[in-house]
Protein backbone atom coordinates (compact mmCIF):
# COMPACT_ATOMS: atom_id res chain seq x y z
CA UNK A 1 0.00 0.00 0.00
CA UNK A 2 1.39 3.56 -1.15
CA UNK A 3 2.31 6.00 1.38
CA UNK A 4 -1.51 8.24 1.97
CA UNK A 5 -1.34 12.03 -0.09
CA UNK A 6 -3.08 14.98 1.42
CA UNK A 7 -5.66 14.69 -0.64
CA UNK A 8 -6.27 10.99 -0.52
CA UNK A 9 -9.82 9.69 1.15
CA UNK A 10 -7.42 7.25 2.98
CA UNK A 11 -5.19 9.94 4.78
CA UNK A 12 -7.99 11.81 6.36
CA UNK A 13 -9.73 8.61 7.30
CA UNK A 14 -5.93 7.76 8.68
CA UNK A 15 -6.60 11.26 10.82
CA UNK A 16 -10.85 11.15 11.77
CA UNK A 17 -10.43 7.62 13.10
CA UNK A 18 -7.16 9.31 15.77
CA UNK A 19 -9.20 11.76 16.42
CA UNK A 20 -12.02 9.58 17.46
CA UNK A 21 -10.31 7.24 19.72
CA UNK A 22 -8.84 10.57 21.34
CA UNK A 23 -12.43 11.45 22.19
CA UNK A 24 -13.27 8.06 23.39
CA UNK A 25 -10.10 7.82 25.85
CA UNK A 26 -11.14 11.69 26.85
CA UNK A 27 -14.17 9.83 28.60
CA UNK A 28 -12.18 7.71 30.94
CA UNK A 29 -10.67 11.12 32.14
CA UNK A 30 -13.85 12.51 33.34
CA UNK A 31 -14.60 13.15 36.69
CA UNK A 32 -18.28 13.42 37.95
CA UNK A 33 -19.81 12.80 41.92
CA UNK A 34 -23.05 10.97 39.94
CA UNK A 35 -24.42 9.56 36.54
CA UNK A 36 -24.56 13.02 35.10
CA UNK A 37 -21.58 14.39 32.75
CA UNK A 38 -21.63 17.55 30.31
CA UNK A 39 -19.60 19.58 32.54
CA UNK A 40 -17.15 22.12 30.81
CA UNK A 41 -14.18 20.43 32.03
CA UNK A 42 -15.81 17.26 29.83
CA UNK A 43 -15.51 19.30 26.91
CA UNK A 44 -12.45 20.93 27.07
CA UNK A 45 -11.18 16.81 27.56
CA UNK A 46 -13.11 16.24 24.51
CA UNK A 47 -11.44 18.88 22.23
CA UNK A 48 -8.13 18.13 23.80
CA UNK A 49 -8.85 14.66 22.96
CA UNK A 50 -10.00 14.95 19.46
CA UNK A 51 -7.12 17.53 18.68
CA UNK A 52 -4.09 15.07 20.34
CA UNK A 53 -5.25 12.35 18.44
CA UNK A 54 -5.55 14.73 14.93
CA UNK A 55 -2.23 15.23 15.25
CA UNK A 56 -1.53 11.75 15.84
CA UNK A 57 -2.93 11.03 12.63
CA UNK A 58 -1.35 13.83 11.08
CA UNK A 59 1.93 12.56 12.00
CA UNK A 60 1.21 9.03 11.26
CA UNK A 61 0.43 10.20 7.86
CA UNK A 62 4.27 12.45 7.54
CA UNK A 63 6.08 9.24 9.03
CA UNK A 64 3.84 6.42 6.94
CA UNK A 65 6.61 4.78 4.87
CA UNK A 66 9.28 4.99 8.20
CA UNK A 67 7.12 2.48 10.19
CA UNK A 68 7.07 -1.13 9.09
CA UNK A 69 4.35 -2.58 8.22
CA UNK A 70 1.97 0.69 8.54
CA UNK A 71 -0.78 -0.42 6.51
CA UNK A 72 -1.66 -2.82 9.42
CA UNK A 73 -2.16 0.25 11.86
CA UNK A 74 -5.72 1.52 10.79
CA UNK A 75 -7.38 -2.31 10.74
CA UNK A 76 -6.03 -2.37 14.30
CA UNK A 77 -7.63 1.01 15.05
CA UNK A 78 -10.84 -0.47 13.74
CA UNK A 79 -10.83 -3.24 16.16
CA UNK A 80 -9.87 -1.40 18.56
CA UNK A 81 -12.82 0.64 18.50
CA UNK A 82 -14.74 -2.50 17.12
CA UNK A 83 -13.74 -3.48 21.61
CA UNK A 84 -14.09 0.02 22.58
CA UNK A 85 -17.90 0.20 21.95
CA UNK A 86 -19.00 -3.15 22.61
CA UNK A 87 -17.34 -3.14 25.98
CA UNK A 88 -18.92 0.22 26.75
CA UNK A 89 -22.16 -0.33 25.45
CA UNK A 90 -22.52 -3.66 27.42
CA UNK A 91 -22.66 -2.09 30.69
CA UNK A 92 -25.44 0.08 29.16
CA UNK A 93 -27.28 -2.70 27.77
CA UNK A 94 -27.28 -5.11 30.87
CA UNK A 95 -28.57 -2.53 33.38
CA UNK A 96 -31.51 -1.96 31.26
CA UNK A 97 -32.33 -5.52 30.70
CA UNK A 98 -32.34 -5.84 34.36
CA UNK A 99 -34.56 -3.35 34.38
CA UNK A 100 -32.00 -0.86 36.62
CA UNK A 101 -31.68 2.32 34.61
CA UNK A 102 -34.72 3.53 34.53
CA UNK A 103 -36.48 2.68 37.65
CA UNK A 104 -40.60 2.48 38.14
CA UNK A 105 -40.99 4.81 41.29
CA UNK A 106 -44.01 5.93 43.29
CA UNK A 107 -43.01 9.32 43.30
CA UNK A 108 -42.69 9.91 39.62
CA UNK A 109 -46.30 7.73 38.85
CA UNK A 110 -47.97 10.15 41.65
CA UNK A 111 -46.05 13.46 39.84
CA UNK A 112 -47.05 15.65 37.41
CA UNK A 113 -44.88 16.04 34.09
CA UNK A 114 -44.92 19.84 34.76
CA UNK A 115 -43.04 18.82 38.14
CA UNK A 116 -40.62 16.37 36.61
CA UNK A 117 -37.20 17.70 34.36
CA UNK A 118 -37.22 16.64 30.69
CA UNK A 119 -34.91 13.87 31.56
CA UNK A 120 -37.08 12.76 34.58
CA UNK A 121 -40.27 12.55 32.23
CA UNK A 122 -38.04 10.28 29.76
CA UNK A 123 -36.82 7.98 32.51
CA UNK A 124 -40.98 7.50 33.79
CA UNK A 125 -41.78 6.55 30.25
CA UNK A 126 -38.59 4.02 30.02
CA UNK A 127 -39.32 2.66 33.12
CA UNK A 128 -43.16 2.19 33.20
CA UNK A 129 -42.98 -1.05 31.14
CA UNK A 130 -40.02 -3.43 32.33
CA UNK A 131 -40.44 -5.58 29.29
CA UNK A 132 -39.89 -2.20 26.97
CA UNK A 133 -36.67 -1.30 29.08
CA UNK A 134 -35.64 -5.23 28.60
CA UNK A 135 -36.00 -4.82 24.86
CA UNK A 136 -34.20 -1.45 24.92
CA UNK A 137 -31.36 -3.18 26.68
CA UNK A 138 -31.30 -6.25 24.03
CA UNK A 139 -31.53 -4.07 21.67
CA UNK A 140 -28.19 -2.58 22.93
CA UNK A 141 -26.40 -5.93 23.87
CA UNK A 142 -27.14 -7.55 20.64
CA UNK A 143 -24.83 -4.83 18.70
CA UNK A 144 -22.00 -5.09 21.03
CA UNK A 145 -21.52 -8.69 20.97
CA UNK A 146 -22.24 -8.30 16.93
CA UNK A 147 -19.08 -5.95 16.94
CA UNK A 148 -16.64 -8.81 18.79
CA UNK A 149 -16.65 -10.79 15.64
CA UNK A 150 -15.27 -9.76 12.42
CA UNK A 151 -18.05 -11.68 10.49
CA UNK A 152 -20.43 -9.65 12.13
CA UNK A 153 -19.36 -6.58 12.72
CA UNK A 154 -20.69 -4.73 10.02
CA UNK A 155 -23.99 -5.51 11.19
CA UNK A 156 -23.47 -5.13 14.07
CA UNK A 157 -22.22 -0.90 13.18
CA UNK A 158 -25.61 -0.52 11.33
CA UNK A 159 -27.25 -1.24 14.20
CA UNK A 160 -25.10 0.19 17.08
CA UNK A 161 -25.49 3.19 14.54
CA UNK A 162 -29.50 3.15 14.30
CA UNK A 163 -29.25 2.64 18.64
CA UNK A 164 -26.48 4.92 19.54
CA UNK A 165 -28.28 7.42 17.09
CA UNK A 166 -31.46 7.44 19.05
CA UNK A 167 -30.22 7.18 22.44
CA UNK A 168 -28.22 10.46 21.34
CA UNK A 169 -31.15 12.11 20.22
CA UNK A 170 -33.24 10.96 23.15
CA UNK A 171 -30.41 13.21 25.65
CA UNK A 172 -30.29 15.92 23.15
CA UNK A 173 -34.31 16.54 22.92
CA UNK A 174 -35.02 15.79 26.85
CA UNK A 175 -31.78 17.42 28.31
CA UNK A 176 -30.12 14.04 29.36
CA UNK A 177 -26.93 15.01 31.07
CA UNK A 178 -24.62 12.47 28.78
CA UNK A 179 -24.86 14.61 25.64
CA UNK A 180 -20.65 13.98 24.92
CA UNK A 181 -20.48 10.33 25.41
CA UNK A 182 -23.40 9.20 23.87
CA UNK A 183 -22.57 11.96 20.77
CA UNK A 184 -18.92 10.21 20.72
CA UNK A 185 -20.23 6.50 20.57
CA UNK A 186 -23.11 7.92 17.73
CA UNK A 187 -19.59 9.52 15.77
CA UNK A 188 -17.75 6.10 16.57
CA UNK A 189 -20.40 3.73 15.26
CA UNK A 190 -20.93 6.04 11.98
CA UNK A 191 -16.85 5.86 11.62
CA UNK A 192 -17.20 2.00 11.17
CA UNK A 193 -19.51 2.21 8.66
CA UNK A 194 -17.83 4.76 6.62
CA UNK A 195 -15.25 1.93 6.00
CA UNK A 196 -17.70 -0.06 4.44
CA UNK A 197 -19.09 2.33 2.55
CA UNK A 198 -18.33 1.07 -0.73
CA UNK A 199 -20.08 -2.27 -0.15
CA UNK A 200 -22.97 -0.53 1.37
CA UNK A 201 -23.21 1.73 -1.56
CA UNK A 202 -23.00 -1.28 -4.19
CA UNK A 203 -25.41 -3.32 -1.60
CA UNK A 204 -27.97 -0.90 -1.12
CA UNK A 205 -27.96 1.98 -3.67
CA UNK A 206 -26.29 0.57 -6.95
CA UNK A 207 -27.84 -3.43 -6.62
CA UNK A 208 -25.00 -4.67 -7.40
CA UNK A 209 -23.19 -7.90 -6.76
CA UNK A 210 -21.03 -6.61 -3.34
CA UNK A 211 -17.36 -8.44 -2.55
CA UNK A 212 -16.44 -9.59 0.67
CA UNK A 213 -14.54 -7.42 2.45
CA UNK A 214 -10.73 -8.20 1.92
CA UNK A 215 -9.29 -8.61 5.19
CA UNK A 216 -5.80 -6.85 5.83
CA UNK A 217 -3.30 -9.44 7.27
CA UNK A 218 0.23 -9.40 8.41
CA UNK A 219 2.20 -12.70 7.51
CA UNK A 220 5.54 -11.42 8.84
CA UNK A 221 7.42 -11.15 10.91
CA UNK A 222 5.87 -14.20 12.47
CA UNK A 223 6.64 -13.22 16.57
CA UNK A 224 4.21 -9.96 15.77
CA UNK A 225 1.78 -12.00 14.26
CA UNK A 226 1.15 -14.59 17.09
CA UNK A 227 1.56 -11.59 19.40
CA UNK A 228 -1.01 -10.01 18.25
CA UNK A 229 -3.58 -12.86 17.90
CA UNK A 230 -2.90 -13.48 21.72
CA UNK A 231 -3.42 -10.14 22.75
CA UNK A 232 -6.56 -10.10 20.28
CA UNK A 233 -7.77 -13.01 22.50
CA UNK A 234 -6.63 -11.98 26.12
CA UNK A 235 -8.25 -8.56 25.48
CA UNK A 236 -11.76 -10.17 23.93
CA UNK A 237 -11.27 -12.53 27.35
CA UNK A 238 -11.25 -9.70 29.40
CA UNK A 239 -14.32 -7.68 27.83
CA UNK A 240 -16.52 -11.01 28.04
CA UNK A 241 -15.22 -11.28 31.53
CA UNK A 242 -15.71 -7.77 32.53
CA UNK A 243 -19.53 -7.74 31.18
CA UNK A 244 -20.51 -10.70 33.11
CA UNK A 245 -18.61 -9.38 35.89
CA UNK A 246 -20.43 -5.73 35.27
CA UNK A 247 -23.68 -7.56 34.35
CA UNK A 248 -24.13 -9.64 38.30
CA UNK A 249 -23.79 -6.13 39.96
CA UNK A 250 -26.54 -4.75 37.80
CA UNK A 251 -28.81 -7.69 38.73
CA UNK A 252 -27.50 -6.98 42.76
CA UNK A 253 -28.31 -3.62 41.89
CA UNK A 254 -31.25 -3.84 40.13
CA UNK A 255 -32.62 -5.74 42.99
CA UNK A 256 -32.33 -2.71 45.58
CA UNK A 257 -34.85 -1.08 43.79
CA UNK A 258 -38.00 -3.83 45.35
CA UNK A 259 -36.12 -4.38 48.36
CA UNK A 260 -38.80 -4.83 51.58
CA UNK A 261 -37.70 -2.13 54.08
CA UNK A 262 -39.85 -1.15 57.31
CA UNK A 263 -40.55 2.21 55.69
CA UNK A 264 -41.79 1.12 52.00
CA UNK A 265 -44.54 2.75 50.77
CA UNK A 266 -46.36 6.32 49.64
CA UNK A 267 -46.58 8.30 52.48
CA UNK A 268 -48.54 11.48 53.40
CA UNK A 269 -47.25 13.99 55.92
CA UNK A 270 -50.37 14.83 58.28
CA UNK A 271 -48.56 16.58 61.11
CA UNK A 272 -44.79 18.56 60.29
CA UNK A 273 -42.94 19.81 63.39
CA UNK A 274 -39.57 21.98 63.50
CA UNK A 275 -37.36 21.20 66.30
CA UNK A 276 -35.49 25.22 66.97
CA UNK A 277 -33.72 25.52 70.08
CA UNK A 278 -35.28 22.41 71.58
CA UNK A 279 -38.70 23.96 71.22
CA UNK A 280 -41.24 21.88 68.74
CA UNK A 281 -42.95 24.53 66.14
CA UNK A 282 -45.55 23.71 64.43
CA UNK A 283 -44.94 24.00 60.48
CA UNK A 284 -46.97 26.55 58.02
CA UNK A 285 -48.15 24.39 54.92
CA UNK A 286 -46.77 27.59 52.98
CA UNK A 287 -43.04 26.86 54.56
CA UNK A 288 -41.20 25.22 51.51
CA UNK A 289 -39.63 22.50 53.86
CA UNK A 290 -43.35 21.74 55.22
CA UNK A 291 -43.37 18.09 53.79
CA UNK A 292 -46.46 16.84 52.60
CA UNK A 293 -45.19 13.55 50.73
CA UNK A 294 -42.60 10.67 51.27
CA UNK A 295 -41.61 7.43 48.94
CA UNK A 296 -39.74 4.96 49.92
CA UNK A 297 -39.29 2.59 46.92
CA UNK A 298 -36.47 -0.08 47.77
CA UNK A 299 -33.36 1.50 48.91
CA UNK A 300 -34.48 5.11 46.84
CA UNK A 301 -36.54 7.60 48.27
CA UNK A 302 -38.15 11.06 47.66
CA UNK A 303 -39.43 13.51 50.21
CA UNK A 304 -41.36 16.66 48.52
CA UNK A 305 -43.49 19.64 49.86
CA UNK A 306 -44.88 21.97 47.27
CA UNK A 307 -42.04 23.60 46.58
CA UNK A 308 -38.96 21.23 46.63
CA UNK A 309 -38.64 17.61 45.39
CA UNK A 310 -35.43 15.93 46.82
CA UNK A 311 -33.94 12.46 45.52
CA UNK A 312 -32.50 9.98 48.28
CA UNK A 313 -31.19 6.80 48.93
CA UNK A 314 -31.27 5.12 52.40
CA UNK A 315 -29.47 2.22 54.03
CA UNK A 316 -31.04 0.25 57.06
CA UNK A 317 -28.56 1.18 60.44
CA UNK A 318 -27.18 -1.37 62.78
CA UNK A 319 -28.54 1.21 65.60
CA UNK A 320 -32.31 -0.10 65.64
CA UNK A 321 -34.97 2.42 64.42
CA UNK A 322 -32.37 4.23 62.23
CA UNK A 323 -31.67 5.02 59.13
CA UNK A 324 -28.52 6.62 56.71
CA UNK A 325 -29.75 8.79 54.19
CA UNK A 326 -28.10 10.29 50.99
CA UNK A 327 -29.58 13.14 49.11
CA UNK A 328 -28.19 13.92 45.84
CA UNK A 329 -28.08 17.54 43.92
CA UNK A 330 -30.23 18.64 40.89
CA UNK A 331 -27.13 17.20 38.49
CA UNK A 332 -27.39 13.97 40.07
CA UNK A 333 -24.87 13.88 42.19
CA UNK A 334 -24.33 12.56 45.26
CA UNK A 335 -21.93 14.27 47.01
CA UNK A 336 -24.24 15.93 50.19
CA UNK A 337 -23.15 14.45 53.25
CA UNK A 338 -25.26 11.88 54.98
CA UNK A 339 -27.43 12.47 57.82
CA UNK A 340 -29.72 9.93 59.76
CA UNK A 341 -33.07 9.62 60.67
CA UNK A 342 -34.83 7.98 63.49
CA UNK A 343 -38.41 6.39 62.83
CA UNK A 344 -41.12 4.55 64.65
CA UNK A 345 -43.93 2.46 63.20
CA UNK A 346 -46.98 2.83 65.73
CA UNK A 347 -49.51 1.42 63.73
CA UNK A 348 -49.12 -0.26 60.38
CA UNK A 349 -50.64 2.80 58.84
CA UNK A 350 -48.56 5.24 60.45
CA UNK A 351 -45.24 6.61 60.41
CA UNK A 352 -43.09 8.78 62.36
CA UNK A 353 -39.79 10.06 61.46
CA UNK A 354 -37.10 12.59 62.66
CA UNK A 355 -34.06 13.78 61.20
CA UNK A 356 -32.85 17.18 59.40
CA UNK A 357 -34.30 18.13 55.93
CA UNK A 358 -32.23 21.24 54.36
CA UNK A 359 -30.51 22.24 57.72
CA UNK A 360 -33.54 22.08 59.58
CA UNK A 361 -34.71 19.60 62.10
CA UNK A 362 -38.14 17.78 61.68
CA UNK A 363 -40.74 15.31 63.16
CA UNK A 364 -42.84 14.29 60.36
CA UNK A 365 -46.29 12.57 61.23
CA UNK A 366 -47.16 10.17 57.92
CA UNK A 367 -49.67 7.99 57.58
CA UNK A 368 -49.78 5.55 54.27
CA UNK A 369 -51.62 6.16 51.76
CA UNK A 370 -53.73 3.48 50.03
CA UNK A 371 -53.84 4.52 46.03
CA UNK A 372 -52.08 2.36 44.08
CA UNK A 373 -49.00 4.44 42.50
CA UNK A 374 -47.44 1.29 40.91
CA UNK A 375 -47.88 -1.22 38.13
CA UNK A 376 -46.18 -4.14 40.39
CA UNK A 377 -46.52 -5.20 43.64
Amino acid sequence: MNKPTLLSPTFWNHVAGFALVGAALSVYFQKSLGGCGDYPEHFVLLYQGMGMGAVVGLVFNIIWDRIPNAFIVQPVLITLIRYYLAFIIFSYGFAKVFAGQFPHTMANMDARFVELSPMRVAWAFFGYSRGYQEFLGWGEVVPALLLLFRRTALLGALMMFVVMLNVFLINIFFDVCVKINSGIYTALSFYLLLQEFPRLWSFFIANTTTPARADVKLENPRWLRIAGQVLNYLLLGYILYATGDGAYNYLKYSQTQVTQTPLQGAWRTIKVVSLADATEVNMEPNDSLSVNRLFFDGNNGVIRSDYIRDRFRFSMDSIPNQITVRFTNPRNEWNIPPVTWQFERPHPDTLLLTGPWKGKALIMTCVLRKEKLTRYE
